[in-house]
């Protein structure tokens, strides 16, 4: 039986492979196309059998097998159709003419080629002559796949190959630490917005560092749920993802480090231990948020005031927008922005090209989609009668505010940043936004229905904003009478709902 399950494990894998290495060697054919053939089938066929492993190592179910092999073929495919269309349909710029959609993917993963050509140590791409990669983890690993495994030319492709498998290998983990930890359900409405979250597609399919980011986070939030089970596994893959995750980005990794050690608290160290060991731990974490708050704040005010410059200077509709919030409300409504993007009114209404555009509504609904699961699963949480789960809960919430806020503020408002960033941190968002559907749908809960109401109403009040803006359809409403009228929706709707819910809860105690 298990020789059965090993062979078709390998059969399947070598499969992939041939066919994806079949593609490359079309589509990406280099000076010598079977170079490209059996390098990508090579890789391919590694990365599927790895996955097929961990999946059924991890005593994943059907579904989960199902999940992850979507998650790596959603991620690489799309990534081989846009490294096809863009240079025909996208804007004319070098990055999109190379079948890149991202400019930091295209002059980090250029800069790889040319360190792979050079000669020089693979080090070197830690070395600040590469400004492209300030972290220079993936731009080695990069540099590395192009020296040994394709020296003959330059071939993307391959990175593709690379992110999709990363990002899919955390999915198993995820799961298996949400079924351990909570429940089988969570794992798997948890796993399919892993899979099928928009912004997470788009970032898998390009050669960008947050999908690896995520891929590794889920296996330290495995880390984390395992304790109590296997220690060892657990420090295992807390310190490896860990330390990978340092190579690729120091900064993000500081940031998961400090939200699994908080976490890591709150579950195996405050009800457990004595007095004085509570003491210690709680004086030691202290001590790491204060040393990531300043090791990072610098970095995060100076990054901030730049690209806020670089929002205002650079786009003449924020322009046209902070003239009209004012200067007193420039830095609250860049902020607040950045928290909207990809503002989904504006990708919908907006002129542009059709393969920018598809791609800016498809991130914009995925975004649009989680927000309501997670702040209706806030308000969940009081009704949680388990101290100890309340409390782990209100953590996973405050950090997926504080972080969408920081990188916000990071992103200056930008389209493309602030989404990227906040992605880092998508394992609490996928768990949080399951968790707040299994919660809705067991309890009976309005409250989603409710955000989505006031999501709905709003969006048709900013198209319309934007049709009259752009296209001169309609008689614009004023920005701030707009903003008052939509606020006063919204609160209608809220207020509505509790004294509802208030009124619901009383005839039901008469009834029993």
């Amino acid at each position: 039986m298990i020789k059965t399950k090993l062979s078709k494990r390998i059969i399947s894998s070598l499969i992939t492979g041939l066919l994806i290495g079949v593609c490359v060697a079309v589509i990406d054919r280099g000076a010598n196309p079977l170079i490209g053939f059996f390098t990508s089938a090579l890789i391919t066929a590694i990365c599927i059998f790895a996955l097929q492993f961990f999946t059924s190592k991890i005593g994943g179910n059907r579904q989960l097998a199902i999940a992850v092999i979507l998650a790596f073929f959603l991620r690489l495919l799309i990534g081989i159709l846009l490294f096809i269309l863009l240079p025909a349909h996208g804007y004319d710029e070098p990055y999109s003419n190379h079948g890149y959609l991202y400019l930091d993917a295209f002059r980090r993963d250029t800069d790889a080629w040319q360190l792979a050509q050079s000669g020089a140590p693979i080090i070197t791409a830690f070395q600040e002559e590469f400004s492209t990669d300030q972290y220079g983890g993936l731009l080695s690993l990069s540099a590395i796949i192009y020296r040994y495994l394709s020296p003959d030319s330059h071939r993307p492709l391959l990175i593709l190959i690379l992110t999709s498998f990363l990002y899919a290998l955390g999915l198993p983990f995820f799961w298996s630490a949400v079924k351990h930890r909570w429940t089988e359900k969570i794992a798997t409405i948890g796993v399919w917005i892993l899979a099928l979250y928009p912004e997470s597609i788009i970032l898998g399919a390009s050669q960008m560092r947050e999908p690896i980011l995520i891929g590794l986070s889920a296996i330290t939030f495995w880390g984390v749920t395992i304790w109590d089970k296997s220690r060892k596994k657990s420090l295992l893959a807390i310190i490896i993802s860990t330390t990978a995750m340092v190579f690729i980005s120091s900064k993000a990794a500081i940031a998961i480090f400090t939200a699994i050690a908080i976490w890591f608290w709150l579950d195996h160290i405050l009800q457990r231990s004595s007095k004085l060991v509570r003491i210690g731990s709680l004086a030691l974490l202290i001590i790491i948020l204060m040393a990531g708050i300043l090791m990072g704040w610098n970095w995060l005010v100076d990054s901030s005031k730049w690209d806020l410059l670089l929002m205002e200077s650079a786009s003449g509709r924020i322009q046209w927008e902070l003239e009209l919030v004012g200067e007193k409300f420039q830095v609250p409504f860049i902020v607040t922005y950045g928290l909207a993007q990809p503002v989904l009114p504006a990708t919908i209404v907006y002129p542009g090209i059709a393969i920018t555009r598809t791609i800016a509504i498809f991130r914009a609904l995925g975004w649009y989609l989680l927000v309501p699961m997670m702040i209706s699963g806030f308000l969940l949480i009081w009704k949680v009668k388990k101290q100890k789960e309340k409390h782990v809960l209100i953590l996973f919430f405050i950090i997926i505010a504080v972080w969408t806020i920081i990188s916000s503020a990071r992103a200056g408002g930008d389209q493309w940043d602030n989404p990227r960033y906040r992605s880092v941190f998508l394992v609490w968002m996928a768990f949080a936004a399951g968790w707040a559907w299994v919660e809705t749908t067991t309890n009976h809960s309005l409250w989603l229905w409710r955000f989505l109401i006031i999501e709905i109403i709003y969006t048709g009040f900013f198209i319309q904003w934007y049709l009259s803006r752009y296209y001169g359809l309609f008689k614009r409403m004023d920005f701030w009478p707009m903003i008052k009228l939509l606020l006063a929706i919204g609160m209608f709707v809220i207020v509505g709902g509790l004294i509802f819910d208030i009124i619901h809860q009383k005839l039901n105690a008469k009834k029993q």
